[in-house]
């Protein structure tokens, strides 16, 4: 692919991205399905271009997006984790085992999860989460179980779709475009 072909899809991916998280603000109880989907359209720029420029529009919009972002908090999860999950998977998935690539996914997203409420609750001050530290250690362990069980879903997802994007959406229209 041509230098100006892959400057077109990292700047098209990080301008959709940038789109659906400055929407974080507008669309109620959507905190986390628009970081998410605005990882995932990190997912051509790593097929097309490489990691370096996953990583490189990755720090883009997630500059921009605190800086921009209506919802600080999801601004905050893409950065931590919604984003850079769909670049971490990329060299995960490599393991020769199963098993340990598994731990390793659960402990990156576990780890990261931690950050972020620890961020959450003592840099950022966002409102309820410290009262429910204090107050409910047992909601707070059936929602880190439940969690996990969301992360698994989400892991699988986010693996289906990067697998209908390389065999069916990238040979029919991509390759005809930046080719």
């Amino acid at each position: 692919m041509k230098k100006t072909g892959q400057i077109a899809i990292c700047s098209m991916m990080a301008a959709l991205s940038m789109v659906i998280m400055l929407l974080t603000g507008l669309i109620p109880m959507a905190e986390f399905a628009l970081p998410a989907i605005a990882g995932i359209l990190l997912v051509p720029v790593v097929t097309e271009v490489g990691w370096g420029a996953g990583w490189l529009t990755y720090g883009a919009v997630s500059l921009l997006s605190l800086i921009l972002a209506p919802s600080k908090e999801c601004a905050l999860y893409y950065l931590l984790f919604l984003g850079c999950y769909p670049l971490l998977k990329s060299k995960l998935e490599h393991c020769r085992s199963r098993v340990v690539e598994w731990v390793l996914k659960f402990l990156i997203f576990n780890v990261l999860a931690a950050g972020i409420a620890a961020l959450a609750i003592w840099v950022f001050a966002f409102p309820g989460y410290e009262e429910l530290l204090k107050d409910a250690p047992l909601v707070i362990a059936a929602g880190w179980l439940f969690l996990n069980g969301v992360f698994l879903v989400y892991d699988i997802a986010v693996t289906r779709l990067i697998t209908g994007y390389v065999r069916y959406f990238r040979p029919k229209y991509l390759r005809k475009f930046f080719h």
